[in-house]
């Protein structure tokens, strides 16, 4: 018997490789004659050019070189030594493995069991006759879709976290939910997310890997409750959950893709191959008719695949939105006057017993609201840490036991907001600016490959964030040639507006090259000396007036630059103050004014000066923009130009 299985097993390899060099199978194994048989029909029908095919190897043509190649980046993916290159080689190779029933594959499977989608699709296609082709029992990957038991798929979108280098853009993964009653609770679902497996959990080492594919992805299932409790409880990051239109087929088929994912190495970037792009992957399996993950060759966006995936026909079932804690308490917080709010806070952090309200003026339904706002407010402080556990649970006890004498309450349920995230404005822009510097007229062009700045439309996005990434302006005076202006790497400003319950701090950085002043040492009509330049630093900012109309801000600015204006000195360090106001004054119409003033360690020269842009939003992909700066630098003549422009997002 061992001899015999040997013999059947060495049959089974030749006639594999004996296909590929286009010669008949040999004799002697019915298996051997029926394999060659199916690599036959399976070129015969073109099933290696099959998009379905590509799908599940993950070929894509390379956005510049347009070879055809698997972003897959792990050997054990593939079944031939050229199957990253060749889709015809990794199907033969394939099939030839298929007849293999050794468990030599991670998690000690075999080929059947390791790649599940792929051989259910290939005998949907070639029919395979389970007589010589004798299916095998997968009892781990069975385990696993009997426990997931999925009737529904969502793709959920927590919004932008602009604390960790990881989440800046926000974040997608999908919602599985079960059959039957625990259907309707989804936070007994499961998730399937795709992030970067780093030893760094946050700052700028993961960031720095992370653009430059340093980090393995990883395909992961986790309960749905842990992910809400990260990100509505521990961030304060409001979701978006969005139930996809999937048949019970395509859901068993895009699963058993995400287990032949669970155990493939991928390399991750922050910007293309991210945790997006990959999920974009796993529905173009679900569906044939979808191609989403091909729409972004370059980078991928969070909220631009959202929006990708709403836009499919017939893809969308519904969308939800669940608010943070942070969020709820605003909206419970805004129904109220300030001195109930204050009152609030001192309850929640035990300054005041709610024996102590009676002393008061309040009537019963207000102190009702304040009661809830403040059990909510401890609880919040708790998941901060704030509090301790024990704490935490006494007040919340002695809260809750007051209201229960209380007569009910409206619901405070807090209001969706009015824009959906995929339905603001889109991330890449480009600018044209048509103005007069320094009294010659002149014009400039940026382009901005994504996401937001304060000017843009806020509809859809965090207030007051603002993150670009890859911004580049040129422009031309009269009598002077084309010349680079700016290029911005990296420019991120996170205003958080000081509230009573939940404080905020404001931070900044920018990294990238922009144009100075003349170098001192250069002829008169020499054009401005283009510096590297890194600045940023914490800050506060203050809504003002309960309308969110106006926000303004002050940020410590400080400052590291190579200047060739600065002569033989070159470096400069130095330290100063930034002072902003964002100004709504009509829904379409927004102001920003900001000044600064910095000043420099050793003999560099002192920076002062101020801007006044504004935006009117003309439709949903243009605006018009009107600018004005003024600059100075001691020792130089001051800088002066305003322009107006058209930006268009793309």
């Amino acid at each position: 018997m061992r001899m015999a299985r040997w013999l059947l097993m060495s049959a089974c390899a030749a006639a594999g490789s004996a296909f590929a060099d286009e010669a008949p199978p040999p004799p002697g194994s019915g298996q051997a004659f029926y394999l060659a048989q199916l690599q036959q029909r399976a070129r015969a029908l073109g099933l290696a050019q099959d998009p379905m095919w590509h799908k599940l190897l993950h070929y894509q043509r390379h956005p510049v070189l347009h070879r055809l190649r698997s972003l897959a980046d792990d050997p054990g993916f593939f079944n031939a030594p050229e199957g990253r290159q060749d889709p015809q080689a990794e199907l033969t190779a394939t099939l030839a493995a298929f007849f293999d029933p050794r468990h030599d594959r991670v998690l000690d499977q075999s080929a059947q069991c390791r790649f599940p989608a792929r051989y259910a699709w290939l005998h949907e296609r070639l029919k395979f006759d389970e007589a010589l082709l004798v299916p095998q029992a997968c009892e781990r990957l069975n385990q696993w879709l009997q426990g997931l038991d999925v009737a529904r798929v969502s793709l959920v979108f927590p919004s932008a976290f602009l604390n960790s280098p990881g989440s800046m853009y926000g974040h997608t993964f999908l919602r599985l939910d079960p059959h039957g009653a625990a259907g309707g609770q989804p936070l007994l679902s499961y998730a399937i997310s795709y992030a970067a497996n780093g030893s760094e959990a946050d700052g700028a080492m993961f960031a720095l890997k992370g653009v430059f594919g340093g980090y393995d992805g990883v395909l992961s299932t986790s309960p749905y409750y842990l992910r809400i409790r990260d990100y509505t409880h521990l961030e304060n990051r409001d979701i978006w959950e969005y139930q996809l239109n999937l048949d019970a087929a395509q859901i068993d088929r895009m699963l058993r893709h995400a287990w032949e994912l669970s155990t493939t190495r991928f390399d991750y970037y922050f910007f293309d191959e991210n945790c997006s792009y990959h999920l974009l992957s796993l529905l173009d399996v679900a569906r044939e008719d979808l191609f989403l993950s091909a729409q972004f060759p370059w980078w991928a966006i969070p909220v631009d695949t959202v929006r990708a995936v709403v836009q499919a026909p017939g893809l969308l079932r519904s969308q939800h939105y669940r608010p943070s804690n942070g969020t709820e308490l605003r909206s419970r917080a805004a129904r109220l006057p300030l001195p109930a709010v204050d009152l609030a806070r001192d309850l929640a952090e035990a300054r005041t017993q709610p024996a102590d309200m009676a002393k008061g003026s309040w009537t019963g339904l207000q102190q009702a609201q304040v009661l809830e706002l403040a059990e909510r407010y401890t609880t919040f402080l708790g998941t901060r840490g704030a509090l301790a556990s024990e704490q935490v649970q006494q007040t919340r006890l002695a809260l809750l036991g007051a209201r229960a004498m209380l007569p009910e309450a409206p619901n405070a349920e807090t209001p969706v907001p009015g824009v959906a995230p995929q339905e603001g404005h889109r991330t890449g822009r480009v600018d044209l600016d048509l103005g007069r510097r320094e009294g010659r007229p002149f014009w400039r062009l940026g382009w901005r490959s994504s996401y937001h700045e304060l000017l843009d439309p806020e509809a859809g996005y965090t207030r007051g964030a603002q993150i670009e990434i890859g911004r580049i302006e040129v422009a031309q005076a009269r009598g002077e040639g084309i010349r680079l202006e700016r290029a911005t790497v990296i420019d991120i400003l996170s205003l958080a507006p000081r509230e009573r319950l939940i404080g905020g701090t404001s931070w900044k950085v920018r990294l990238g090259l922009e144009r100075t002043w003349p170098r001192p040492d250069g002829p008169a009509s020499a054009p401005p000396a283009l510096a590297l330049g890194i600045n940023g630093g914490p800050g506060y900012a203050f809504e003002l007036g309960d309308s969110q109309q106006a926000m303004a801000y002050a940020m410590l600015d400080n400052q590291i630059w190579h200047d060739p204006a600065l002569g033989t000195q070159r470096w400069a360090l130095g330290t100063g103050a930034q002072l902003g106001l964002l100004w709504d004054l009509s829904p379409r119409w927004r102001a920003h004014l900001q000044g600064y003033r910095r000043v420099f360690a050793g003999q560099a020269p002192a920076e002062w000066g101020a801007s006044v842009q504004q935006r009117w939003t003309l439709d949903a992909s243009h605006n018009a923009t009107l600018r004005c700066d003024w600059q100075e630098r001691e020792g130089q003549t001051a800088r002066r130009s305003c322009s107006a422009g058209l930006q268009r997002y793309w």
